[in-house]
């Protein structure tokens, strides 16, 4: 990750954190240690969410389909009589 990618999510963060103190005190309400906790929790998780998206892409290794094998209780299970229902 370069500067330029850090740089823009602590920006997210900050400016998320930063929306979040205005609203609750654009309501009349102050803040307490709980509400703090809370607003960093959430700027934290915008930042992450920023960060984590703004990679690059990057391709799968294996581009195959995974096949898995049946068990082998599957493979010879008896047949039901189809006159018969299942309660």
């Amino acid at each position: 990750m370069n500067k330029f990618h850090a740089m823009k999510s602590l920006l997210a963060t900050l400016s998320v954190a930063a929306l979040l103190v205005a609203g609750l005190f654009a309501n009349g309400y102050t803040p307490d240690a709980a509400d703090l906790a809370s607003i960093f929790f959430a700027a934290g998780l915008a930042g992450w969410v920023f960060q984590d998206y703004s990679r690059e892409f990057k391709p799968l290794l294996v581009a195959r389909p995974i096949r898995l094998p049946a068990p082998s209780s599957a493979r010879h299970a008896p047949t039901a009589p189809a006159g018969r229902i299942a309660a």
